[in-house]
């Protein structure tokens, strides 16, 4: 009844969580009813003919994992175990693990757990919009220690109480390859691969990396070949016909269904569509690429006629099978992400097909089905053998068993498993069974290391950060054939403090330098121990500049006294010429990172400083060189400001360069440049030419003013004074400024249209415009005027918002709301978030990417900002649209009309 998830144990039961209680509860007030019940074949004929409810009452369960003499079920807000001690099939214990996770809408609430390679358990947090102040706290119950999440997934060791944030967020269901590769999803994106792992990125706070997860099936929002009619759509962030609730992605693990050979074959859930799709994935570099498999018909793998069922999970059976959880109900989504109009028309079937649900087994039909393998008893040298099973379930439980019954006596055999089978996931098992045994030799870790498997000699390299090994062992693997094994060779190098780990490090990124995903990994290596020996190794290599000039800042930022005085050699050592902009360049991150660290430029040598100094005057020179190269006067202006007792002649200096005369990359730099300067005369230096700057340079210094909260008071003197008119702020600009608690009240006085409190209101004003005739061609200018930073139309524009292709109901009342009152239905992809950084400096958008080390904002026109978490003075949520109020401020009614005619004609 209701299934959602479902996991077998070593004796061949099944085990179902069935949540009954969604969406709002038994009640409809919340009220508890979930269930966990598990199925049992008791005459062998290979069906499941027998339940037994094991546990009920639990608040709206998502997943689990059989462990121990009881099973793991994520419930939030916590994490419990649950036993029955006394044999009556009842589980008289329920205890409580971990606490403290985000509840709400179910589709977000913590879940999956999966057994990984490595030993742990792995759990997706479901949070995709992240958890932030006194709930991101997570408690470990059995050591009473907090640990912060975020919007990150993360791993356990269920008997301790440990937990590790990994890289997330996966919304339902994180899974494996059988290579320890990690997969994720979310709505509209059916696969992602996990190529940074979180443990490895947060051992380098000076480090933000790009996003660390690879969309492998693409683009978003992908098609889907249902069986059944689309469905009517009542809000505008999905499409039908579209993946828009995707969910528990599947890496088929056996060879039953499909032949082993290159390619993987993933499937995906799509319960709104009623489907799950396969898709063909292959590796691709450092992560993977997907194809819709050639021998798919015009529906998808499962595809079903009818409306009710809702695929919510796949799995590869302990037989082979592909096993799909059908949740059963007339209606999938969750009335949280529906308009008032479309609750109020299903509210009588959000329960609809409560009690009912189904479990597929897909096998070929042409075959007698395998039984399920009963594991339970089974003696050691049986486990081992079964290491060397084509089942990935099989593979995975064998290699529990031995390590959670701490069975030593394996370990010869799982050495000379390791030295001698055929299969390479044989020897993949075995060798994370001698680690889990904790009797993992360094001779075993060599031999792995040099395995004929790439993969295996990729988890050897895992291994490595976690086992001492001679450094000279993986020296060779710089050159390995394989992208996956060097990238895992740039993130373990890390863990080595020889020297020679340091000159590896080196040479793997100068010969690696144009792969952003490997650079990455290896500036997660990056400490203060090898940061000097890196940089040194990069500066005698010839590689990219701009590569050495990122090992400048790095190294300025984490390394000591010496290291700092080697990096400022290094920097001032360069052939100092007015066109020499590389050299203005790697002198400004380091002068950037010396005073990020408060580090009082005296400290450097006698002879570095008057390097420096002749360094920061040839930049005066070239910056107002009108003969020099551009680039070089753009890169001298980052050096002016450095000097306090030459700060005024500098600031005079660069206001003469905001002119039309100058270079526009030399303009924007100079904005850019003060923005860095949190001084209150830099306010007016922005601000006083005015009216001779271009509309992109205005849009930058607008961007910097309302980025210092201070600077806004100088700003509304130039809008009362009639210098800057109150309609060349934007929208979110306004938004910005009326944020400010302390100068909203101004602010408002001054803007014609205040933005109206009550959205309500302002939709009845507009109402009438349904009704006139619009006109398309005047909309689309109003678009491009309006819209465009934010969303985008063939190849123009910015794709920040949702794409508005995948509003199905276009009708003009929903149309019309969606401009008027953006935040009344939103889905919290699309929340807006603050950020106060320590340079007092704020940032706003749309929060892209998260990871141990950084935040990363996607604001209009497509502008990034990653912060690094050590510079965040503050982060916060609101629940309001990234999409701002009011921007009906500057139209009519006609122009309402005009604006939606467009939208409904152009994306149809």
């Amino acid at each position: 009844r209701d299934p959602v998830a479902i996991d077998w144990g070593a004796d061949g039961k099944l085990w179902v969580v069935e949540m009954a209680d969604y969406p709002l509860g038994m009640d409809g007030k919340g009220k508890p009813g979930g269930r966990v019940c598990f199925l049992q074949d008791t005459d062998s004929d290979g069906k499941y003919d027998k339940s037994t409810l094991f546990a009920e009452g639990l608040s709206f369960p998502t997943g689990l994992l059989v462990w121990g003499n009881g099973i793991l079920v994520t419930a939030a807000p916590e994490i419990l175990y649950l036993e029955d001690t006394t044999g009556d099939g009842k589980a008289d214990v329920q205890r409580p693990l971990y606490a403290g996770f985000l509840e709400g809408n179910q589709q977000l609430r913590v879940n999956g757990l999966r057994w990984g390679l490595d030993n742990w358990v792995y759990c997706a947090s479901g949070s995709h919009h992240g958890g932030y102040g006194k709930d991101s706290k997570i408690t470990s119950l059995q050591t009473g220690i907090e640990y912060r999440v975020g919007s990150r997934d993360f791993r356990l060791r269920p008997d301790t109480g440990l937990m590790d944030p990994q890289s997330g967020p996966s919304q339902y269901g994180r899974v494996r390859d059988d290579w320890g590769h990690w997969f994720g999803v979310q709505n509209s994106h059916p696969l992602w691969h996990y190529i940074l792992a979180d443990h490895n990125i947060r051992r380098n706070p000076h480090y933000a990396p790009p996003d660390p997860k690879h969309q492998v099936v693409t683009p978003t929002n992908p098609p889907v070949y249902p069986a059944s009619k689309l469905q009517k759509r009542y809000h505008s962030f999905t499409q039908s016909g579209r993946f828009t609730s995707a969910c528990s992605p599947l890496i088929y693990r056996d060879d039953l269904l499909f032949e082993r050979g290159p390619q993987q074959h993933a499937f995906t859930c799509e319960p709104f569509h009623n489907l799950v799709q396969h898709n063909l994935i292959s590796h691709d570099g450092v992560s993977f690429k997907a194809t819709r498999d050639p021998a798919e018909g015009k529906t998808d793998f499962f595809a079903s006629e009818d409306r009710w069922c809702r695929p919510v999970m796949a799995r590869t059976g302990p037989d082979g099978g592909l096993w799909v959880v059908d949740m059963y109900r007339y209606m999938i989504e969750h009335p949280q992400w529906l308009p008032e109009n479309g609750q109020n028309e299903l509210r009588p079937w959000f329960r609809a097909g409560e009690g009912q649900g189904r479990i597929y087994r897909v096998v070929p039909s042409d075959q007698t089905p395998r039984p399920v393998m009963n594991l339970a008893g089974r003696s050691m040298t049986e486990l081992i053998a079964m290491l060397e099973s084509s089942n990935g379930w099989q593979r995975d439980m064998a290699q529990r068993m031995l390590v959670r019954g701490d069975y030593q006596k394996a370990v010869p055999a799982l050495e000379k498993l390791l030295h001698t089978s055929q299969q390479p996931l044989a020897r993949l098992h075995a060798l994370w069974a001698l680690q889990g045994l904790g009797k993992l030799s360094e001779e075993i870790l060599e031999r792995a290391l040099s395995d004929r498997h790439p993969e295996v000699r990729r988890n050897g390299l895992r291994i490595t950060s976690m086992i001492k090994v001679d450094i000279e062992r993986l020296v060779p693997l710089i050159d390995d054939p394989d992208p996956k094994v060097r990238l895992e060779l740039a993130s373990s190098l890390g863990n080595h403090d020889q020297p020679a780990a340091a000159s590896a490090l080196g040479e793997l990124m100068a010969a690696n330098s144009e792969n952003r995903y490997l650079l990455a990994a290896a500036m997660t290596s990056l400490n203060p121990r090898n940061v000097s020996g890196v940089l040194t190794a990069l500066v005698a290599s010839s590689t990219r500049p701009e590569l050495v000039r990122e090992l400048i800042g790095q190294a300025v930022a984490m390394g000591d006294a010496e290291t700092i005085q080697r990096v400022m050699e290094v920097v001032c050592s360069s052939k100092q010429t007015l066109a020499d902009h590389q050299h203005f360049t790697s002198l400004a991150i380091a002068l950037d990172g010396l005073e990020s660290r408060k580090w009082p430029i005296r400290r450097v040598s006698d002879d570095a400083r008057s390097r420096i100094a002749r360094s920061i005057q040839l930049a005066r020179e070239c910056a107002m060189d009108q003969a020099a190269n551009a680039g070089a006067r753009a890169a001298a202006v980052h050096l002016l400001g450095r000097e306090v007792q030459k700060r005024v002649s500098d600031f005079a200096l660069m206001g003469q360069l905001l002119n039309a005369r100058s270079p526009a990359m030399v303009q924007q730099q100079v904005v850019s440049r003060l923005a860095q300067i949190g001084k209150p005369e830099v306010a007016t230096l922005l601000l006083q030419g005015w009216q001779s700057h271009s509309p992109e340079l205005r849009k930058l210094i607008l961007a910097a003013i309302v980025s210092r909260p201070e600077w806004s008071e100088n700003l509304r003197a130039h809008v009362q004074s009639g210098t800057i008119s109150a309609s060349e702020l934007t929208v979110p600009i306004r938004q910005r400024l009326l944020a400010d608690s302390k100068n909203a009240g101004s602010w408002n006085q001054l803007f014609a249209a205040k933005v109206a409190t009550d959205r309500a209101d302002v939709l009845s004003r507009f109402k009438p415009a349904i009704k006139l005739d619009g006109n398309a061609k005047r909309g689309g200018v109003l678009f491009e005027k309006l819209c465009i930073n934010c969303h985008n139309v063939k190849s123009e524009g910015h794709r920040v918002g949702p794409q508005l292709a995948s509003i199905t109901n276009k009708t003009k009342d929903a149309l019309l709301a969606s401009i008027i009152d953006p935040s009344a239905v939103v889905d919290a992809s699309y929340f807006n978030y603050s950020i106060l950084a320590a340079d007092g400096r704020t940032y706003s958008g749309k929060l892209e990417t998260e990871t141990a080390t950084s935040i990363t904002l996607l604001a209009a026109e497509g502008k990034r900002t990653t912060v690094l978490r050590d510079d965040i003075e503050m982060l916060k949520a609101s629940r309001k649209s990234l999409m701002p109020d009011g921007l009906e401020q500057d139209l009519g009614l006609q122009d309402v009309s005009d604006l939606i005619q467009y939208v409904q004609e152009t994306f149809r």
